[in-house]
């Protein structure tokens, strides 16, 4: 991941290039750098969480359609 630091207004403008969607503002270029990681973080923790619920949804179809399966 390159991360880009540019001057924006009174403050920093951290992104990460590439996601448009990755980015933070801050009025020094470590809190902008540290805000961002924080930005980071949550949108790795937002996919995770759903990835764990299309797991459960697809284990919960997968026994609903075990349960009942006619048999042949």
């Amino acid at each position: 991941m390159k991360t880009i630091i540019e001057k924006d207004g009174d403050g920093y403008l951290a992104r990460v290039e590439g996601h448009s969607n990755l980015f933070a503002f801050a009025y020094s270029e470590k809190d902008a750098i540290s805000e961002l990681k924080n930005v980071v973080e949550m949108i790795m923790d937002y996919h995770l969480e759903q990835i764990n619920d299309e797991r459960i949804i697809k284990n919960e179809l997968i026994f609903m359609q075990e349960k009942y399966a006619v048999q042949v």
